[in-house]
């Protein structure tokens, strides 16, 4: 029996067509090529107007992490890399952080968590108070440069900081969002002291100077030196204000130990000074005022807290926590010598 053909079909049957490996890839370029000419500008070239062969044999020769990078850029590219079958090694992800930190505005990256948190540009006003509920990441929340009553410096806040000044004024923190006005407290054994914060930016380095100066309000000496050898303040982690035993840690500073006289103190003048630990450098002026005001002792404290670009280098390391057995600052660079710090933040104020 002969085979019908349906009316309806009839006209309609075509003829196989064998599939040509050749014209496919062709196809394939070519529709990565409209679809790349859609997400360009003829008027402004990019690199997206090279040939797609060419976009794909550089491809070939990217790591991971710039891959990735490259992928970021455009919705044409974003296909290029995919994050469940090629997953970047933490230094990798780091590294790429790092650069979207430097690109994108409002944003800071987190060491600790090794994610990326958005700052808000209130956070500009003041580093306190409650500079700790702000942090997204609380696992860094005892991470910052702590000396109690004369210097407290978040980490998140230092980098902000030196963000701005490296990136742009999106990027991070004004300066002054560091310093600190005079404040004085009225003590009730008749001692007043005050205090107050400055920040400069030299050679890109953070640099803090911190200003004490402690009086009483009747002139009495023995009253001033019982206070500082009761509740003197730290100089940095490795130097006090406060005497104690010889060889206690911190380490008194020699100018305040005790004299001779009945006065209990030695005048000096503008006496320079520095830890051997960390990059702090001081200077000391103990006046005597006469019998109606007694001494006034000034303390400024230079501070130097490196770049800021990560909270684990020598610079911050040494400035927040207290290792015993810590080598001498020389040991690390010549340029760390003795009264290096002061002489930076002189410069930096010359040249403001």
């Amino acid at each position: 029996m002969a085979f019908q053909v349906s009316p309806f079909l009839q006209g309609r049957q075509q003829p196989l067509r064998l599939i040509n490996p050749v014209m496919v890839a062709q196809e394939a370029v070519g529709h990565l090529k409209r679809l790349f000419q859609k997400m360009r500008g003829r008027s402004n070239p990019c690199a997206l107007d090279l040939p797609v062969e060419i976009i794909l044999m550089v491809v070939a020769y990217l790591d991971g992490c710039s891959l990735a990078s490259l992928s970021l850029t455009c919705k044409s590219l974003h296909g290029l890399w995919d994050p469940y079958s090629m997953p970047l090694i933490l230094p990798d992800k780091e590294k790429l952080l790092l650069w979207l930190e430097r690109d994108i505005p409002y944003i800071y990256y987190c060491h600790h968590c090794t994610k990326l948190h958005r700052w808000h540009g209130r956070w500009s006003r003041s580093i306190a108070p409650f500079y700790l509920e702000r942090l997204l990441c609380k696992q860094n929340s005892d991470n910052h440069f702590y000396i109690p009553i004369t210097c407290q410096i978040p980490y998140h806040h230092a980098r902000l900081v030196m963000n701005r000044h490296l990136y742009g004024r999106n990027h991070g923190l004004p300066l002054h969002v560091l310093n600190e006005r005079a404040r004085s407290s009225h003590h009730p054994d008749g001692v007043i002291d005050s205090r107050s914060q400055h920040a400069r930016i030299f050679n890109q380095q953070l640099l803090i100077l911190s200003t004490i100066s402690m009086t009483h309000r009747r002139g009495d000496p023995l009253a001033l030196r019982d206070h500082i050898d009761r509740a003197g303040h730290l100089v940095c982690k490795h130097l006090t204000l406060r005497q104690g035993y010889p060889d206690s840690y911190p380490t008194p500073l020699p100018q305040l130990a005790k004299g001779t006289g009945p006065d209990a103190f030695l005048a000096c003048s503008l006496v320079n000074g520095s830890c051997n630990s960390c990059l702090t450098d001081y200077t000391i002026d103990i006046i005597w005022q006469g019998a109606k005001k007694g001494y006034r002792i000034e303390v400024l404290v230079y501070r130097g807290l490196g770049d800021c670009r990560t909270p684990f280098s020598w610079h911050w390391r040494t400035a927040s926590r207290l290792f015993r057995d810590e080598q001498p600052r020389l040991a690390y660079s010549s340029e760390y010598r003795l009264g290096g710090v002061r002489e930076q933040w002189n410069k930096a104020g010359y040249m403001a």
